[in-house]
């Protein structure tokens, strides 16, 4: 198979992201002493500007941070909690949570206080130095490319629905095309403000500006939910696989979930069954519906529930179960339809520090409600809550809902070896398994294992039940087979932006001397060293 892009390769330091604009700004930080974490929070800042529906400063975001100084591996939650007036009462006589409008915007936006954190412990540029890009392509304006006119398009109902979202992303009331330039002064002024006076100022008074406008259109969120809003550290979670020590961000993150499937797969000699067989994606398939029962029974907010992370990550629990998955294929999980608008970023410096991070917005263009004031886009993350009292995601408040959100590191004899994550929801632990297992197990290099044909199993925002998707560079031989195994798969083609767009970089060490870094043809990102 030829690939789209060459495999970067290069020996001082490595980005890869999302957009092409963000990986060339990122590079550049590297490349002026910056860390690791200095590039990630540039690469962030800038696609909230040139990638506006899949990340913002009104998002959530997850980091794996590794610190070659001190060989330390932590993991950073910048999720947003549930405002503290917002409780189940708020939506009396409703089913559910709205996906769009006011009041889907019910979480407090976490993405900058982790950067701020972030930032305190690993970096090394100052803080308004990372912001520059992001200011100059919102007050200079940035070129609207292909994917995000495609998505100002598809959400040009709920956009317009919004007076601060229609000022803000629609041209006098239609999608901007692609070479429009796209100018956003109030997120210009915001992003200044955050580089003159900090990080908190975003919680101190752009939130003011925020809640008030939340109001004046029915939402709940308040100033004060973000004034008390602290991104923390947490521990990561692990499991082994292959002889590597694979590490997650743990709940609410479902990172838990792409351990899991590990798990199940760490019985099975995918090498022997070969990555073009029937075999493998039939193992790969089961071993997602397997993990998602054990992720939608448990996963939640563990400061308000038990989770039993070690219990379920106990390799016996999977070597139990997985022969009863494996030999019934029409074994299921029916999955609640979530969104899949994410953006990974992940960044390698020449001292050795790595960061995946991980941030979102939930549904392209999140809750579609933006403040004029200050150009923020809202996330809907909380749609995601149940309003089942007996659900373990049930709303409440200051809780932070369970997050697709995850992002992955691989440790070869204490090093780390492979940073990968990726966009797409419910296909993220899915595309993250299709890396690791076509880098581990099958040899390939990371470009190549993120060209690789995809599965996406489960129901994403406007599927009515769960639907099995597979790129048609498969081959139909292996459809037909898995279509007589009891799988119902539906072919799209390859490269198909909604089976997720990933972002790997495999570090240097001991097995080579450079960065191997990739992206993928599914998107618009580029991977990058020097």
């Amino acid at each position: 198979m030829r690939l789209t892009r060459p495999v970067c390769r290069a020996g001082q330091g490595m980005v890869s992201t999302a957009h092409y604009l963000a990986s060339t700004q990122a590079l550049d930080v590297l490349k002026e002493g910056g860390s690791a974490v200095d590039a990630a929070i540039c690469a962030a800042a800038t696609l909230g500007v040139v990638l506006p529906h899949m990340i913002g400063l009104g998002g959530d975001a997850f980091w794996m941070i590794y610190d070659a100084r001190t060989r330390t591996l932590s993991a950073l939650n910048g999720s947003g909690g549930c405002g503290g007036a917002i409780n189940l009462g708020s939506y009396e006589g409703r089913q559910s949570i709205p996906a769009r409008g006011p009041l889907s915007a019910i979480t407090v936006a976490g993405a900058v206080d982790s950067w701020n954190e972030a930032h305190a412990r690993h970096g090394r540029l100052p803080w308004a130095r990372l912001l520059e890009p992001a200011i100059g392509y919102a007050s200079q304006g940035c070129p609207v490319s292909s994917d995000m006119s495609r998505w100002m398009s598809e959400d040009e109902t709920d956009l317009r629905a919004d007076p601060g979202a229609a000022s803000l992303f629609l041209d006098k009331g239609q999608a901007y095309q692609p070479a429009q330039i796209l100018k956003q002064p109030a997120l210009a002024s915001t992003l200044e403000a955050l580089a003159r006076h900090g990080a908190r100022h975003f919680y101190s008074h752009t939130a003011q500006s925020i809640a008030t406008y939340l109001q004046s259109q029915g939402g709940l969120l308040r100033a004060e939910d973000f004034a008390h809003y602290h991104a923390r550290w947490v521990d990561p979670i692990s499991v082994s696989y292959r002889g590597y020590q694979v590490h997650q961000v743990p709940p609410p993150s479902q990172g838990l979930a792409g351990l899991l499937i590990l798990n199940f797969l760490n019985g099975l000699d995918l090498s022997a069954m070969g990555q073009h067989s029937p075999d493998y994606y039939h193992a790969l398939i089961q071993a997602v519906k397997w993990a998602f029962s054990k992720r939608d029974r448990y996963l939640s907010d563990p400061l308000f529930m038990d989770v039993p992370v070690a219990r379920l990550l106990d390799p016996a629990l999977a070597d139990k179960e997985r022969t009863g998955w494996l030999q019934d294929a029409n074994r299921t999980h029916e999955n609640r339809q979530g969104g899949e608008d994410t953006s990974f970023i992940c960044t390698a410096d020449g001292e050795g520090n790595v960061v995946g991070l991980v941030q979102s917005l939930y549904f392209d263009f999140g809750s579609c409600v933006a403040d004029p004031g200050t150009g923020v886009m809202l996330q809907n993350r909380g749609h995601f809550f149940s309003l089942d009292p007996h659900h373990p995601n049930v709303l409440k408040p200051g809780k932070q809902s369970a997050s697709t959100l995850m992002s992955a590191m691989a440790f070869k004899d204490g090093l780390p070896y492979l940073v990968y994550g990726t966009q797409g929801g419910e296909g993220q632990p899915q595309t993250q398994t299709s890396i690791l297992t076509r880098v581990l197990d099958f040899g390939e290099d990371v470009q190549a294992a993120i060209e690789a044909p995809r599965i996406l199993y489960g129901r994403t925002w406007g599927d009515e039940a769960n639907r099995l998707l597979i790129e048609d560079r498969a081959g139909d031989a292996i459809l037909d087979v898995l279509a007589r195994m009891g799988h119902q798969p539906e072919t799209v083609p390859w490269p198909y932006p909604r089976l997720g767009t990933a972002q790997a970089i495999r570090l240097k060490g001991p097995w080579s001397p450079c960065f191997e870094g990739g992206a993928d043809p599914r998107g618009e990102g580029l991977a990058l060293g020097y």
